[in-house]
């Protein structure tokens, strides 16, 4: 015969169970980049969200219970030395600790020899007392906030025009030491009377003494070899370079790299009042795909969210639009309301992120540059562009805290996926505004008819990669980065560049 005792424990066990499987789940979740509660051993909705994140990149679209087999299996061959998670107990609420203590305090008999006799029973009334009677109420102990350590930048100089920059923008005080100049390894099928006309045009400088190398290698290789080697490093590029690396790999396995560059950083608090536009286009109909487009667009939407704190209901997300969808979105001449300014109106004193992964191009005469719809026509910009002109203007007139303009793309008359070394500017617009937007601040991956450049580690645009780094905090470096950060930025939306 069974007794209630056993039958309560034996009822108890399965619960202890799937609590320890849900607590070895989220921390499986927790350590690939997907969640960031508690270690509770509770199904909450963030291990639901986590889940919901983990089935859709995983090809595992059927099952919506985390602790089905199928699901268990894949997780414990990503988290192969994880050890199995038993949920952490909750803490005890302060009322019952001090109510513990008081009645420890008042039940322990005085001891020594000059300790005069009590009576049992009235010490033991007396313990259950103050047992029983609330906590006397007291302040709070204020917890100080160990501070964050601030990281050094890996330089040991800085670009003369840095500096004035920096001087301008804090004074003579700054101090730095100044780099040498630098130098570019000179394309292959250019002569001397060409080599001298860019380096006069553009202050390029060739380099002389260098030791040459075929193919191509990473930036932390080469640092590695010049480092330990002390020497320079320089390949001799051929007159049409193929950019390295493509944006077409596999897309979970981009997304699972690119987030160990912001889930080691703190993430920031929900903004229910920031906004986000997030637009990847990369299918084109008539003109070469966008390599990275699909990537960076996922990346960014996945950072925004996952720790920048923007809520899904915050963020448009368009990919392949067309120009209509453009027109909807930002209004389709200057001066014009679109989808994104009725969605500021409701929510007025947010920040507003836009970011745009795909092809631009400017216009004939270098007047004007233009994003491109998926529907584009090629040497049709006036057509079927969307003018960032009208962008920058619609963006100004927006009730919004302030507008971050991203833009990975690049701005030439042609989209072949060749680059001409060094990547030299081949066209006279510049994508930036020709004057300061008091609210508005606009980073692009490239200028002039520069091309964009991949980041073959992570298999997004190189822009889009230290930009998710920056913005995660990676940018909040030593103080003289501060400076450097804010110049660089008054730099690229107020001052034309030299050429």
């Amino acid at each position: 015969m069974v007794t209630p005792e056993v039958e309560a424990t034996a009822a108890a066990e399965p619960k202890d169970k799937k609590a320890e499987a849900t607590a070895w789940v989220q921390r499986c979740f927790s350590q690939l980049g997907y969640y960031k509660g508690p270690i509770d051993g509770k199904a909450n909705d963030e291990t639901w969200t986590a889940h919901w994140y983990f089935k859709n990149e995983h090809g595992m679209k059927a099952y919506g219970d985390f602790l089905a087999e199928p699901v268990q299996k894949k997780l414990r061959a990503l988290c192969k030395d994880l050890p199995v998670a038993k949920p952490e107990p909750p803490a005890p609420p302060p009322e019952a600790v001090e109510a513990e203590a008081a009645g420890a305090e008042a039940a322990e008999p005085a001891t020594g020899p000059d300790a005069p006799e009590a009576d049992t029973t009235e010490a033991s009334e007396t313990g259950v007392t103050a047992a029983l009677a609330p906590p006397a109420e007291s302040a709070p102990p204020i917890e100080e906030e160990a501070p964050v350590p601030l990281t050094r930048l890996e330089i040991d100089c800085l670009p003369e025009d840095l500096i004035g920059i920096l001087r301008k923008a804090h004074g003579d005080s700054v101090r730095a030491r100044a780099c040498a100049s630098g130098c570019l390894p000179s394309p292959d099928g250019l002569n001397q009377i060409q080599l001298d006309d860019l380096q006069s045009r553009y202050g390029v400088v060739w380099c002389r003494n260098c030791v040459q190398i075929e193919g191509h290698l990473s930036l932390a290789d080469v640092r590695k070899i010049e480092s330990e080697g002390h020497f320079d490093l320089c390949t001799m590029p051929p007159r049409h370079l193929p950019r390295p690396g493509s944006g077409n790999g596999n897309v979970v396995k981009s997304f699972t790299r690119i987030r160990e560059l912001y889930r080691a950083l703190p993430a920031a608090a929900e903004s229910p009042g920031d906004i986000a536009v997030i637009i990847g286009n990369s299918a084109y109909e008539n003109l070469p795909t966008a390599e990275t487009a699909r990537n960076d667009a996922g990346a960014m939407y996945f950072f925004l969210t996952e720790h920048l704190g923007y809520r899904q209901d915050n963020i448009i997300d368009v990919r392949n639009a067309k120009r209509a969808d453009l027109e909807r979105l930002f209004g389709p001449v200057p001066g014009s309301d679109g989808e994104l300014a009725r969605l500021v109106r409701a929510q007025p004193g947010g920040r507003v992120i836009v970011y745009y992964s795909g092809l631009g191009a400017t216009n004939s005469s270098h007047s004007d540059n233009y994003l491109l719809p998926v529907d584009a026509e090629p040497y049709r910009e006036e057509r079927g562009g969307y003018p960032l002109s009208t962008l920058y203007d619609n963006l100004a007139k927006l009730n919004a805290k302030s507008v971050l303009l991203l833009l990975e793309s690049e701005y030439g008359r042609d989209h072949g996926s060749y680059v001409l070394p060094p990547n030299l500017p081949e066209t006279t617009s510049s994508v930036l505004p020709p004057a300061p937007l008091s609210t508005v601040t606009v980073l692009a991956a490239a200028d002039r008819g520069q091309r964009t450049l991949i980041d073959t580690s992570y298999d997004i645009g190189l822009f889009t990669r230290y930009l998710i780094e920056g913005l995660a905090g990676s940018a909040d470096l030593y103080p003289v980065a501060t400076a450097m950060a804010w110049s660089i930025a008054l730099r690229s939306t107020l001052t034309p560049l030299p050429w």
